[in-house]
């Protein structure tokens, strides 16, 4: 799976304002979180973190020339490994492999240094921030004019979802297509071109299921459609981290034929009284829809 990397070299004196780096991966992916020291004393303690698991484990943990997994979060136990476990030249690097979307978050990388000589402690430094947000596949999908579909979106997690947001940005600022906050849905907050259109595949989001189905598509329901997502810890009822994860860009068709005639049979009276026959064409229009292969 390709990799995707974020370098920054830290000089041995402490930082006093850490720099943040926004990365984003795609779901599956293996990505490195770079973080590079120059320093030839030991390193003694290296702490991956990511502040809103604090209190379950750490990210990645290492401590006198050894790992720890029992001091893991569990959704990274055999997922976190050093990119070179000899951490030459300062590199501390670890890689994180095949991401999900609960990998989304922000990532601290903190590290001790001793001095091989008085073994004792230098300084200890929060070195790199690393906001990560893992997104999935760009969906393209075609429907038919009239039919219903279900735009998919999934997310595997154990937290309580708190908020769903559908959106289409070409018309966030009139309301979304669908909105859903602490367990109910809220029309009002919708675009009024989806109201009684839109619904949860499965109200009960088994599984992290947050797909909707759309009714009744138009040629105005063309376009992409995100899906949002945060969740909260049931326990302490914190918010864990909000993502974008899935994009699906939505193309409506169908096919419009003008040249079909219909032929009418009239029958009306003349001023006569007598009774005249007359054939009128009718024009037709004939919407068709087109079926994707």
């Amino acid at each position: 799976m390709p990799a995707v990397r974020l370098l920054l070299f830290l000089p041995l004196a402490s930082v006093s304002a850490a720099l943040q780096m926004g990365l984003q991966v795609k779901l599956g992916d293996d990505v490195t979180l770079q973080c590079q020291i120059i320093t030839d004393e030991r390193i003694s303690v290296l702490k991956w973190s990511r502040a809103d698991l604090n209190t379950d484990g750490y990210v990645y943990f290492y401590r006198n020339k050894r790992s720890y997994e029992n001091y893991q979060h569990p959704s990274f136990h055999g997922r976190v490994k050093l990119r070179d476990p000899e951490m030459k030249d300062g590199d501390v690097s670890v890689i994180l492999k095949n991401v999900t979307f609960n990998d989304t978050g922000m990532y601290e990388c903190h590290i001790a240094v001793r001095n091989p000589v008085r073994n004792k402690r230098v300084h200890t430094e929060i070195s790199l921030f690393i906001n990560l947000t893992v997104t999935a596949l760009q969906q393209n999908m075609q429907a038919t004019l009239g039919a219903d579909v279900t735009l998919q979106c999934q997310i595997t997690t154990d937290e309580r979802i708190s908020v769903l947001k559908w959106s289409r940005p070409d018309l966030n600022t009139d309301g979304y297509v669908y909105f859903y906050r602490n367990k109910r849905s809220y029309e009002n907050y919708q675009h009024p071109s989806f109201h009684g259109r839109v619904k949860l595949r499965d109200p009960e989001m088994k599984d992290g299921d947050v797909s909707v189905i759309l009714k009744n598509v138009t040629f105005n329901d063309t376009g992409m459609y995100e899906c949002h997502v945060a969740v909260r810890n049931p326990v302490s009822s914190k918010r864990v981290h909000t993502e974008i994860s899935h994009f699906i860009d939505l193309t409506v068709t169908g096919e419009v034929h003008e040249n079909m005639l219909e032929k009418h049979i009239m029958e009306r009276e003349d001023a006569d009284g007598n009774t005249e026959v007359e054939q009128v064409e009718a024009q037709t229009i004939l919407i068709v829809a087109a079926v994707a292969a």
